[in-house]
């Protein structure tokens, strides 16, 4: 039987910023999910009138979701206290499908992009053979990156107004040539320049597409991306796709 997802009202633990007009949501509720999926978030008034889709960031005991504040939607839900509720839809997507002979692989994000290696990170630090550098790029001041210590990661920051790490762009300094795997997630334009360095060098890649959705099931074909087997929707086919596969 076909998976439907319903909305389903969630308490909030809390909802605290991490970074200029970023927010972690915490979420007292716990799903199996894997990293790169994401969940569809609205209110019990019925606003936004489109869900807002937000990658998970970390499932542990809770659900955790970072996300950054962009218009009256995001805005919204930065307004939500400890106590409060949200009706969230998922999990939708399918997640990064990491192959078991990938021993060295590249975390590549640009902005808010970071929000779901968090997960990903912690579980393929759990396997000692595999080797993971993080490249987290900014456009100024850096978040999240206390959330990847004791992973054993080792971690590369750029910033374009040079406040920390590389004054630039992050994919300046990633060498795609030295993994087995680059995961990449960003603005489309970034996602890009990763996947055509990777094709260059001849490595794996696979990259979380980040478009605005309005159902997150796949029926109002408001995220359809090209790729080379013809149109495919973002919420349903991916949000990661092979960068081999895209047409960007």
């Amino acid at each position: 039987m076909e998976y439907k997802p319903e909305y389903k009202k969630v308490k909030v633990i809390s909802n605290e910023p991490v970074g200029r007009d970023v927010f972690m949501l915490a979420l007292d509720f716990r799903d199996d999910i894997k990293p790169g999926m994401f969940y569809m978030m609205r209110f019990a008034d019925g606003s936004p009138l489109l869900g807002r889709p937000l990658s998970v960031c970390r499932a542990d005991a809770y659900m955790e979701f970072c996300y950054v504040v962009v218009g009256p939607g995001t805005r919204k839900l930065s307004e939500l206290t400890a106590g409060g509720g949200v009706y969230a839809l998922g999990p939708l997507g399918n997640g990064f499908d990491i192959p078991g002979s990938a021993g060295r692989i590249a975390i590549v994000s640009g902005g808010i992009g970071i929000a779901p290696f968090v997960e990903l990170a912690a579980r393929l630090s759990r396997d000692r053979a595999k080797i993971i550098d993080g490249y987290f790029g900014f456009a100024s001041e850096p978040y999240l990156l206390d959330r990847f210590d004791n992973m054993g990661i080792q971690k590369y920051v750029s910033t374009d107004d040079g406040c920390a790490g590389h004054k630039g762009f992050i994919t300046e300094i990633l060498d795609a040539g030295r993994y087995d795997l680059v995961t990449a997630c960003g603005p489309e334009p970034f996602l890009k320049a990763v996947a055509r360095m990777c094709a260059a060098g001849g490595t794996p890649s696979l990259l979380s597409l980040d478009r605005h959705m309005a159902c997150g099931v796949g029926a109002c074909l408001v995220c359809v991306c090209m790729t080379v087997s013809g149109n495919k929707r973002v919420c349903k086919d991916g949000p990661v796709f092979s960068g081999s596969e895209l047409i960007l």
